[in-house]
């Protein structure tokens, strides 16, 4: 049908859609807010202090989370969702983990230990009247993900919406078409609510494992990348982790390389795409085992909850 040669139908959509043209003027104040701001700070941040004037969550926005399947992207976003809290709302949908891991490695997080004392666990949960968590295991139609999120928006308040993953949400690898349509839902969720939305998704396994990936190794339609503000690559620095395993071992029976290798950044974020901000790049960090923390600074130590920047320079 062509809407210009019905009247009728041509009115009535034009009188449907005149609730969405404004005045300029109309958005002078959020205008003004947002450029005294400046765009770059404008939002919630990362727990890293060097990440703070460079990137930013900012409402109205869609995050990718992109990664090799393993490589620590559910877990760095849950670690920004652990320092998130404290002044904001979270909802973690997570279809790949049970709530009680998600909240389990959360708890490990803030304490900086493996094995956390029940009493900390107890305190921790305490604290915890700003995370939501959607207790779905399963694979999940993308039309009730979008439910999630305007009941999370709507009723409980939630500033930032965490969906781990897009495979998990009914849409298959191939299925393009369906993948654009449900990210460019989750734009206009963003937008209509002000919120963030975080999204993961997965990359394509490259020739070279010490070679870091793009967001054209993003597996999918293109329009994902496209249509999201933001795109992060989390992963873990194949090349140095296959140089300590294949390295002769000391004395000691730690693997013999040169410091030079060894004081490498352990994994690493590229901020490879974001359209509101003035900045792209890599920012290196090193792995703390027993917090399954990922610190600034090899050799500082957990960050300590809910303030991260306390001894980021000790040791």
């Amino acid at each position: 049908m062509n809407i210009l040669e019905d009247s009728e139908l041509l009115e009535f959509t034009a009188n449907q859609e005149s609730q969405s043209v404004c005045p300029a003027k109309d958005f002078l104040d959020s205008t003004v807010d947002r450029m005294r701001k400046g765009v770059a700070v404008y939002g919630d941040s990362m727990p890293w202090q060097r990440t703070k004037d460079k990137f930013r969550f900012r409402p109205g926005e869609v995050t990718i989370w992109a990664g090799v399947n393993g490589n620590g992207k559910s877990l760095v976003m849950g670690q920004c969702a652990l320092w998130l809290i404290p002044h904001t709302s979270v909802l973690i949908a997570s279809m790949e983990m049970k709530p009680e891991a998600t909240m389990g490695r959360m708890v490990r997080q803030a304490a900086g230990v493996d094995n956390p004392t029940e009493g900390f666990i107890r305190g921790f949960f305490a604290k915890t009247e700003n995370l939501w968590i959607y207790d779905q295991v399963d694979t999940v139609e993308s039309d009730r993900i979008l439910a999630v999120c305007h009941w999370a928006a709507t009723k409980c308040g939630v500033k930032h919406i965490m969906i781990d993953s897009m495979v998990k949400c009914g849409i298959g690898p191939d299925d393009y078409s369906r993948q654009k349509t449900f990210v460019d839902r989750l734009c206009w969720v963003a937008k209509r609510y002000n919120i963030h939305v975080h999204l993961v998704v997965h990359i394509r396994k490259g020739k070279n494992e010490a070679e870091i990936p793009t967001k054209w190794d993003i597996k999918g339609a293109g329009e994902i990348t496209d249509l999201a503000d933001n795109v992060l690559i989390v992963g873990r620095n194949a090349g140095k982790e296959k140089r300590l395993r294949e390295a002769p071992k000391d004395e000691y029976g730690a693997p013999d390389v040169p410091e030079e290798v060894k004081s490498k950044p352990d994994c690493y974020i590229r901020v490879a795409k974001q359209r509101h901000g003035e900045w792209e790049g890599l920012w290196g960090f090193w792995w703390h085992e027993k917090s399954q923390q990922w610190i600034p600074k090899q050799g500082a130590g957990a960050m300590p909850w809910p303030n991260p920047d306390e001894r980021i320079f000790l040791n």
